[in-house]
């Protein structure tokens, strides 16, 4: 509360001592990770461009060519054949000549830092919060869906880039261009439809005892939520389980299906040598709220053991969905035999002759387990059978905690008709005991 009470005495004093206006929302500058500890960045642009360095305003050199590259060359930082000793510096941009890093244009400022390890490169871009938002909502929201899912995407993408820039105050960057932080995707992505909306919402933001929170959201939940615990170990109180409404998500549900020796494989390559499998514990999934050692609230896995011939290892579920390339950590897994789902017949004409072929569903029944584990849902044991199969099916997409961006667009087609602010609604749905509130 202290920082929005100085923006606001600033702004008081610029209005009566500078010739021009100053919005509000250009003193919250974010700071973004464009290319990050790399050897290199392309540039290019259609006319030259001069660059700067941080102790002078003057233009140190100037770049001819349309296309050129940033790189780290014996300690220093060097563009198109021409070297600085400097360790950071601007390239300077304007809006009818923007200098585009790795292919991609972007508003505000662009600079470049040479590493600690005197190797490697970052590339950052400096611009205010809501021209990054731009950028930002077309990549994580379709602009066709329901104006207040995109009214509560805007906030809770607002809310997280302002809790970054509290938070990463030592760092050379506030968030990544990336899944890391936010997807960014600079100003070739920008939608006029999201930018609408944007703007309708500008300044809003989600808080919790009056700070803005890390507003964290997913695709898909699989119908739950989970406590932040359960997914990164510690508590956070604005991130609780709640039943989520994403049945029309295309990754509610799914199915991956690996074989024995593909998972040893896996696993041996992640440093579990475990031999040959021999049984996986995990508790059978149940409706939530879900109690259980291995499993957080929604049923997402916390963790699972997995035994072989050589020993066990005790493996977290975020460690088996990046192994194993899965949706979510909500899953449930079965070892057996693969039954077919369809059968293909051949479609005949009225002469008998072969014109084509169709698929028709065979209903079946889920692998058995066997009477004598009964009692012991827990237990996956491997037989040996040369067809047997490890069959994991999952709901969801995404770390699931936060909000569902499939239960947004879902709770916004079904609200009341002409609701304006029906996103304070979503937003105070997923994201327990908060605020939304208008800070600039």
């Amino acid at each position: 509360m202290r920082k929005e009470a100085l923006l606001i005495f600033l702004l008081v004093v610029m209005q009566f001592f500078m010739p021009f206006e100053v919005k509000a929302a250009d003193l919250y500058q974010i700071n973004v990770g464009l290319v990050t500890n790399q050897f290199s960045a392309e540039l290019t642009s259609e006319k030259p461009f001069n660059i700067i360095v941080k102790s002078n305003s003057k233009p140190k050199a100037k770049i001819d060519a349309k296309k050129s590259y940033v790189s780290v060359k014996n300690g220093k930082l060097n563009i198109a054949g021409k070297s600085f000793n400097e360790e950071e510096i601007e390239l300077l941009q304007s809006d009818d000549n923007r200098v585009a890093v790795n292919r991609k244009k972007y508003r505000g400022r662009l600079l470049v830092k040479l590493n600690d390890d005197k190797k490697t490169l970052t590339v950052c871009n400096i611009l205010p919060v809501e021209e990054y938002l731009y950028g930002v909502l077309p990549k994580e929201i379709m602009p066709l869906w329901p104006e207040e899912a995109i009214k509560a995407q805007a906030v809770a993408a607002r809310s997280f880039a302002l809790s970054a820039i509290e938070k990463n105050k030592t760092s050379s960057y506030d968030v990544k261009a990336t899944e890391m932080g936010q997807v960014y995707g600079g100003v070739d992505e920008e939608h006029s439809l999201t930018n609408k909306y944007i703007d309708m919402t500008r300044g809003i933001v989600i808080t919790y005892k009056g700070k803005t929170i890390e507003a964290f959201y997913h695709s898909s939940a699989g119908g739950y939520t989970e406590n932040s615990e359960n997914i990164w170990g510690s508590f956070v109180p604005y991130l609780r389980g709640v039943v989520d409404v994403d049945q029309e998500a295309p990754k509610y549900a799914w199915e991956k299906i690996v074989t024995p020796m593909e998972l040893e494989q896996i696993l041996k390559a992640a440093g579990y040598n475990l031999g040959k499998l021999k049984l996986i514990k995990l508790t059978a999934l149940k409706q939530p709220p879900v109690e259980s050692f291995d499993r957080g609230i929604s049923g997402r896995v916390k963790q699972m053991t997995i035994t072989g011939e050589k020993g066990s290892a005790v493996i977290e579920g975020n460690k088996l969905r990046s192994l194993l390339q899965l949706n979510s950590t909500l899953f449930d897994i079965t070892v057996g035999l693969v039954k077919p789902n369809s059968i293909e017949v051949p479609v005949l004409d009225k002469f008998g002759n072969v014109v084509g072929k169709k698929n028709i569903p065979i209903k079946t029944a889920d692998v058995e387990v066997p009477s004598y584990l009964h009692g012991f849902d827990d237990l996956r044991i491997f037989t040996g059978d040369k067809n047997e199969k490890i069959i994991i099916k999952g709901r969801g997409w995404g770390h699931g905690l936060g909000m569902s961006q499939w239960g947004a667009r879902k709770m916004a087609l079904d609200a009341p008709k002409n609701s304006k602010e029906y996103y304070k609604n979503i937003l105070a749905h997923y994201y327990t005991g908060v605020k939304v509130q208008k800070i600039y």
